[in-house]
């Protein structure tokens, strides 16, 4: 799928040599805009990061539920991702696609870090020690990143 069909949020800290993912959120709203499915993939503390795919139901703007891995992150009800539709689950790889078309993936199979391909760093925005992307802004992002156990988001 294109880049352009999807709304891309992200933020890389710059650490000598390379960039390190401090949140990237690959995105799209279905349905009558209720409906969000997409991928997250940045730093999450102690060394870590996270990469997964999301499913989220929006309410006003604001997250209802969002569905990673096993858990609803909103009501912290068990779920199982894989009942999802497969063309959901389908969207929800092409957002991952997304995050390594910017992240260098044998980096991440090397040593579980997620960091900017050098390729694109002139796709980004320099702020202070932050290399930034975004297509969109919307109010859920914050809550979305932290829900998704990233440590960062955007301003």
């Amino acid at each position: 799928m294109a880049e352009d069909k999807w709304e891309i949020n992200a933020g890389w800290e710059v650490r000598g040599k390379k960039s390190i993912c401090r949140w990237f959120v690959c995105w799209r709203v279905m349905g009558s805009n209720d409906t969000l499915v997409g991928a997250l993939a940045g730093f999450s503390g102690g060394g870590s990061f996270e990469v997964e795919r999301f499913y989220g139901k929006l309410k006003k703007k604001n997250l209802a539920s969002l569905w990673v891995d096993f858990t609803d992150r909103v009501s912290d009800e068990e779920i199982e991702f894989d009942s999802l539709d497969e063309s959901i689950r389908q969207l929800c790889e092409s957002a991952l696609d997304q995050i390594w078309e910017w992240n260098d993936n044998d980096v991440w199979s090397d040593t579980d870090e997620v960091v900017l391909r050098k390729d694109m760093k002139s796709r980004t925005a320099v702020d202070e020690d932050m290399l930034l992307f975004a297509t969109a802004k919307p109010p859920f992002l914050k809550e979305l990143c932290g829900l998704g156990g990233l440590t960062a988001a955007p301003k």
